[in-house]
């Protein structure tokens, strides 16, 4: 009798608990990925001379991001995220790049109760040390 009486409280609390983790996990991974994104952009040539990289850039830095690998990939290091959700902007200092800005935005966690939809974070600004090519 016990039992019955106290289980729709445990399956609130342990269902909650994962809904939880699960999103802080999913965040977390997130965290990661979009550091070592900017962490590899701040590292190639930047040949756009306006705040809006190159799509060759972009592309790569997205593909950084989303599979951990500037080439692509199949599988994403979250379930659902697409390139598309990933931004790539520049901070120009004296018509040259001085920061590198990536950042997540439109991507759902989906954690089984609820939805959370991330709108410009995670994000990660890092100083540009590349080299410039180009205009």
């Amino acid at each position: 009798m016990e039992f019955a009486l106290a289980f729709p409280l445990l399956f609130l609390f342990f269902s909650g608990t994962f809904m939880f983790g699960y999103s802080f996990y999913i965040y977390n991974k997130l965290v990661g990925s979009v550091r070592a994104g900017a962490r590899y952009a701040s590292q190639l040539p930047y040949s756009s001379g306006t705040t809006t990289p190159a799509s060759d850039f972009t592309t790569a830095v997205r593909n950084m991001v989303v599979y951990q690998n500037p080439a692509g990939g199949t599988t994403p290091v979250v379930p659902g995220l697409q390139p598309s959700a990933v931004t790539v902007s520049a901070n120009f200092l004296d018509s040259r790049p001085d920061t590198i800005r990536v950042a997540i935005s439109g991507y759902s966690i989906n954690a089984i109760v609820k939805s959370f939809t991330l709108s410009g974070r995670p994000f990660s600004v890092i100083r540009y040390q590349g080299r410039i090519s180009g205009p």
